[in-house]
């Protein structure tokens, strides 16, 4: 019987900018594997040089230690992939990994990977971050008026905006929820390793992204794709609420969308403050993909961690 999805873990740590993948040294480790979990995603430098502790102990680590860690190195694993130094569209490949695909996508690749054949196709699986709110905001602002202005036909200005900022407010809150629930119980499904459409599915959702987290033209969401599950809500939501509601209330979800958009993106490539809330935010999100995916799941706020218990960790 192969190994199942869920039973290979990486165990990544960082030294120098080079990731490597100690999962099947940690238990050899003779400081002990607690130590290597302790550390897991950060940067290892200071305490493999003996210049900081780590749970009380300072260890200076040796030069075979170092040609041992090497052996590891996740670049060197993943040199002569197929799927990764392909020329050609490797997307529908990717289910042929079944059992070794859940492992694959947490060892992370610092580049890009062609996905179609088709130059036209793959320009389309790519967008830059200003076209999200260059799309959406628009409509953010032309709901926002069309609800103030439809509130206004039954009481004044300022209960008008009261009233839109209550509903836009729910609606950005009612989006954080809807954020957390596809990372955790969508994104983070986890396909059979013996069905390569399950794991194709899986890999376009989500995979992708871990794959690559750094690939920063597929960090943000297309607008194509993106306007059929808008159109979706928006039948939903129009049925659901009287209209000067529906407008305030799918505006603050849409600016929602917008800012978790953004702030992803942020967390991926900006370079936040040192002790700040999004410099909290970055590391947060950093050791999700690099300490424990298990965990995290909160990209615009934690708020849905605390309330399901899925806190992971921030700076040590």
């Amino acid at each position: 019987m192969g190994i199942g999805i869920e039973e290979k873990k990486p165990l990544l740590i960082q030294l120098n900018g080079q990731y490597y993948d100690i999962a099947d040294f940690a238990s050899k480790h003779p400081g002990g594997a607690k130590v290597l979990h302790r550390l897991a995603g950060e940067e290892v430098g200071e305490f493999i040089r003996g210049e900081k502790r780590i749970m009380g102990v300072r260890h200076e680590h040796s030069e075979a230690a170092y040609n041992m860690l090497e052996r590891y190195n996740v670049n060197a694993i993943q040199k002569g992939d197929p799927l990764i130094e392909s020329k050609t569209g490797m997307l529908f490949n990717v289910g042929s990994l079944g059992s070794e695909y859940w492992h694959w996508i947490h060892q992370p690749y610092d580049g890009t990977l062609r996905l179609f054949d088709s130059d036209l196709l793959e320009s389309m699986t790519r967008t830059a971050w200003w076209v999200v709110p260059a799309v959406w905001m628009p409509i953010v602002i032309l709901f926002s008026i069309i609800s103030i202005a439809s509130f206004s036909a039954a009481t004044d200005v300022y209960n008008s905006i009261l009233l839109w900022s209550a509903w836009f407010v729910i609606g950005v809150l009612t989006w954080t929820f809807t954020e957390y629930s596809l990372h955790r119980w969508v994104f983070h499904w986890k396909p059979s390793p013996h069905s390569p459409n399950q794991i194709l599915l899986h890999f376009l959702a989500h995979g992708l992204h871990h794959k690559t987290p750094m690939d920063g033209d597929r960090l943000v969401f297309p607008p194509v794709p993106a306007a059929l599950i808008v159109g979706i809500f928006y039948v939903i939501y129009s049925n659901t609420f009287q209209w000067s509601v529906f407008c305030a209330f799918g505006a603050g979800k849409l600016f929602g969308y917008v800012t978790y958009d953004m702030v992803h993106y942020y967390l991926h490539h900006g370079s936040p403050r040192p002790r700040s809330n999004l410099h909290y935010r970055k590391v947060y999100h950093h050791n999700h993909h690099f300490k424990n995916f298990d965990v995290g799941f909160g990209i615009s706020t934690s708020l849905w961690d605390y309330v399901f218990h899925t806190i992971g960790m921030g700076p040590l």
